[in-house]
């Protein structure tokens, strides 16, 4: 068995627009996967960054992954060791989960369903 590894987001999106019709084991992995590309781009604000996190995490939940080592808590945590986010309290990062979670609600809703005459 291989894996092909595709890394340009533009050529990745493409791809699964192309095969999105015939997928269908992987659906939600695809459907998933074109709401969370667009989302990712350069110099993202480190809020903005660590929601993405967020959600690649979800989405590599889809799957067992032996090879993801960084997750959003990592990333969380290497964001305010550079000082890019307010510094760890209780208030504070109880908000931000929260904050999290609202922007994970917002972004996860789900896409409405085709009608397939049968």
């Amino acid at each position: 068995m291989s894996d092909l590894v595709v890394t340009s987001r533009p050529l990745l999106s493409s791809v699964l627009q192309q095969v999105r019709p015939f997928v269908v084991v992987k659906r939600q992995h695809v459907h998933v996967a074109l709401r969370l590309l667009p989302q990712i781009r350069p110099r993202m604000e480190p809020e903005e960054f660590l929601l993405v996190a967020h959600q690649v995490d979800d989405f590599a939940s889809l799957n067992h992954s032996k090879t993801k080592r960084i997750f959003a808590v990592d990333v969380e945590q290497h964001l305010r060791g550079k000082g890019f986010l307010a510094p760890v309290s209780t208030s504070s990062s109880d908000s931000t989960k929260r904050w999290i979670q609202q922007q994970l609600q917002i972004h996860n809703t789900p896409a409405p369903r085709k009608r397939v005459k049968v």
